[in-house]
């Protein structure tokens, strides 16, 4: 993905925080949000915190965080990020890039365990190789080297990471001995192929407990593993009948230093290390309060194709987030955010709390939007689901007249349409009969949970962030 074009300015952007708005207005929304630039060719380049931008002539005036300093950028400067409709872990690049750093991050966490035995300011290429034999990951310590962002590095992504990890792990585990770092190895695979197993055995259950499609990153998001058992054990393999008994083990084993998951997040530069523990059965899960929902973030239905609902948690924002498909709600502005919940859990606790499907009896997406673009009264009826709950959008934006409005939906793009009509679909269950607070706050909570791998169906973890 390379940096923004003439052609990406004239169009808007498909996915992102900002989809369906115009790139020249991503300018202006990312200063005024305080959402960082990256100028460079790559999404390891440096951020910059954006001041002005000026349309004419396509430029960027910025400061470099923690400097006082103003420089300029040419637009084609600016790399095509996640909030322009690009970049994103989901690429073939990004996932190699995700390999090399989380393996990587291994390799710093083995030596503070096992060779430093402590925290340490910096590490040379001679410590970690003295390290490599305590770690089992899917790159070589060579190719990290070689192919991983220089920027983690000049940041101290990885000192700042694996000395948090001791400080909070390092004398629990290192009393048990050597200390091994996995990272897509067979002793990982061997603890989500519990996971599986319990999975199956609650599918076949006359009254399964799991929400949806409860994948293995929301049972546990551990990006590595740390353990101090043989490689080739398998100490979840006895545990799998039940989600209570899976999840005690996890839990034990954490406490008793043995094994460890642990989710990291990339550290700003300049920011410090901070860790949080998940699903720890001491803990009390925080509930959560619905507060509004709108249109977007402007109130306008037709200035983005989603729905943003607040929560005293953090937001949910809905949309599809594969152009055309693949509906859900994304956490921000909160300790799980960057979480998603797909649209079949939506559904799923739609239709535990209020008894009532998004999918209109289609039982999912596809089906449904294949019904609703192939219905030629279907304009009609999302205006009509848009009049029966304009009134309760905050920002509230006056009603819009049919006739606009229908030639408005016209002149959108599918993905645009498919988005709305399932935000519709989605209210209309949510601000239907039978609906009440105390259920909206379930829900909220409910999605929160699921989005911060934090159902009551997840097991211990750590987040480095």
């Amino acid at each position: 993905m390379a940096q923004l074009s003439s052609a990406d300015m004239r169009s808007t952007a498909s996915a992102g925080e900002y989809a369906s708005q115009k790139r020249p207005d991503i300018f202006d929304l990312k200063i005024k949000d305080k959402r960082p630039f990256i100028v460079g060719s790559s999404e390891s380049a440096p951020k910059v915190i954006g001041i002005s931008y000026d349309r004419k002539n396509e430029i960027l005036t910025y400061q470099k965080q923690g400097s006082k300093t103003v420089y300029e950028a040419k637009r084609s400067q600016i790399f095509k990020d996640k909030d322009f409709g690009g970049g994103g872990r989901g690429s073939g690049g990004g996932q190699k890039e995700t390999a090399l750093t989380e393996s990587m991050q291994c390799y710093y966490c083995s030596y503070v365990f096992n060779v430093k035995k402590g925290a340490c300011k910096e590490v040379s290429t001679a410590q970690l190789k003295s390290a490599a034999k305590y770690v089992d990951a899917s790159e070589s310590l060579a190719d990290c080297l070689k192919k991983g962002p220089g920027a983690w590095l000049e940041d101290d992504v990885y000192v700042k990471t694996a000395n948090k990890v001791w400080e909070k792990y390092g004398r629990g585990m290192t009393r048990n001995g050597i200390v091994t770092f996995h990272r897509d190895s067979a002793f990982m695979k061997g603890i989500y192929s519990a996971y599986k197993a319990c999975l199956d055995l609650d599918r076949k259950s006359s009254d399964p407990q799991a929400p949806g499609s409860f994948d293995a990153n929301k049972w546990n998001p551990g990006d590595i593993w740390a353990t101090t058992l043989p490689v080739t054990s398998k100490p979840l393999k006895d545990f799998q009948g039940s989600w209570g008994e899976l999840n005690m083990e996890v839990e034990k084993l954490a406490k008793a230093g043995k094994v460890l998951g642990i989710s990291l997040k990339r550290i700003g530069k300049g920011g410090r290390a901070t860790s949080k523990e998940f699903n720890k059965s001491s803990l009390t899960k925080p509930d959560i309060k619905y507060e509004s929902w709108g249109w977007g973030k402007t109130g306008n239905f037709f200035n983005s194709q989603d729905i943003y609902m607040s929560c005293d948690g953090g937001l949910i924002q809905f949309r599809t987030f594969n152009k055309e498909t693949s509906w859900q709600g994304q956490i921000t502005g909160s300790a799980a955010a960057g979480g998603k919940v797909s649209g079949g859990n939506v559904d799923y606790y739609c239709k535990e709390i209020f008894g009532k499907e998004i999918y209109g009896g289609r039982g999912s997406e596809a089906p449904l939007l294949s019904q609703i673009n192939s219905d030629p009264k279907w304009p009609s009826k999302a205006y009509a689901l848009y009049k029966k709950h304009n009134a309760k959008s905050k920002p509230n934006v006056a009603l819009i007249p049919e006739a606009t409005f229908l030639e408005n939906w016209k002149g959108k793009e599918e993905g645009f349409r498919n988005s709305k009509s399932m935000c519709l679909m989605f209210l209309d269950v949510f601000e239907g009969t039978g609906t009440s607070k105390k259920k909206k706050d379930e829900l909220c909570k409910l999605m929160f949970l699921y989005a911060s791998s934090a159902t009551d169906q997840s097991s211990f973890f750590v987040k480095i962030s």
